[in-house]
């Protein structure tokens, strides 16, 4: 079957510090004069460095005594001092080389969220309820540039208006649930919720982060953001980053599966299904430290293979582009939502609620 759409877009070298040695044909040619004085003469140390690296000291003859052209000789020996004896210079080593490691990149650690932890199994009842509880459905929260097209612009909520549906809710008293917490719900056939709605946003556009999330946090509400993988992966141009992800998942805010790269799951094989679902949710398990169990179909579409897969892969509930507010367990790869576009006025906002 074919749904509605939604759009989408189209180390460094190891630095090793060398000081090089000296060459056989240079190594001789190394030579320091160190003066050494002594009481009766000058006595001169020649230190060589060998070809091999290490030192030899000659030492200068001591000068032979010439006899004065005088006419008498005196037989009183003189006396020579003896030179002193010249400490070896100390061995200079050469440094070896220096190996300068290179800045490594340090993981961003990942943020946990402030979530209670999720059974691996989710049961079936025998009897499922069916209950209202109205899911949101936003894409963009931003003002459409100048040349947006015709999809942009009714994929768009401004901020002002996100804001003023954010306080109408807030004012009557609603608060904000999951897509675990209605699926547990129904599962345990408890008692159907009053006055609580799920807010979610499909294709993880920056302005989310920017613009949506701040409102959020102003009202104490929580969102449910379904991400495409690879957009986020590969840095496109206005889409949210990891860490804008971990940050918000810290405060408690759901992200799940829009696939890998946001294809039309109505056309793809079944090996293609469970990389582009599958995988989307390794991904985000890797980021957020749980797996994410519930799905958006991109652009709303989706097959009888797809329905099958979703089971098979273990998810706990997808959504889906169609209108509506009433779900049940049974039916919780289908679940309906409420689109909120650019045209949404507040009194059509009001209705979904039954307010008006």
């Amino acid at each position: 079957m074919l749904l509605t759409s939604c759009r989408a877009p189209a180390r460094t070298p190891r630095v090793v510090t060398a000081t090089p040695s000296p060459t056989s044909e240079t190594a001789l040619a190394q030579i320091t004069s160190i003066p050494t004085s002594g009481a009766a003469g000058d006595v001169v140390a020649q230190i060589t460095r060998a070809p091999d690296n290490t030192f030899l000291a000659t030492l200068t003859p001591i000068p032979t005594i010439t006899e004065s052209p005088t006419s008498a000789i005196t037989n009183t020996p003189t006396n020579t001092v003896e030179p002193t004896a010249t400490t070896p210079p100390t061995e200079t080593l050469i440094p070896t080389a220096t190996e300068t490691p290179l800045p490594t990149n340090t993981p961003t650690q990942t943020a946990t969220p402030q979530l209670p932890p999720l059974p691996e199994v989710l049961g079936s009842p025998t009897i499922s309820q069916t209950i209202k509880v109205p899911i949101l459905m936003y894409h963009y929260v931003s003002t459409p540039p100048e040349e947006a097209d015709k999809y942009r612009i009714n994929l768009s909520v401004e901020p002002d208006t996100f804001r003023e549906q954010m306080k109408w809710l807030k004012d009557r008293g609603y608060s904000t649930v999951d897509l675990y917490d209605l699926i547990e719900l129904l599962a345990l056939s408890g008692e159907p919720p009053e006055k609580v709605v799920v807010i979610t946003f499909d294709d993880g556009y920056l302005d989310n982060y920017t613009n949506a999330y701040p409102i959020l946090e102003e009202f104490g509400f929580t969102g449910t953001f379904f991400i495409p993988t690879e957009f986020i992966d590969f840095g496109y141009d206005g889409y949210m980053t990891w860490e804008m992800i971990e940050e918000m998942a810290a405060k408690g805010h759901r992200f799940e599966s829009h696939t890998k790269n946001h294809p039309d799951l109505s056309t793809l094989k079944r090996n293609d299904h469970v990389w582009q679902i599958l995988g989307s949710q390794e991904t985000l398990a890797a980021h957020l430290g749980y797996k994410p169990r519930f799905l958006s179909y991109p652009s709303g579409r989706y097959s009888d293979l797809t329905l099958e897969m979703v089971e098979a892969l273990s998810l706990w509930g997808a959504v889906t582009t169609q209108g509506g507010t009433w779900r049940g367990f049974h039916d919780r790869y289908e679940w309906k939502r409420t689109r909120v576009s650019y045209g949404t006025s507040l009194g059509d906002f009001e209705k979904v609620f039954g307010e008006k």
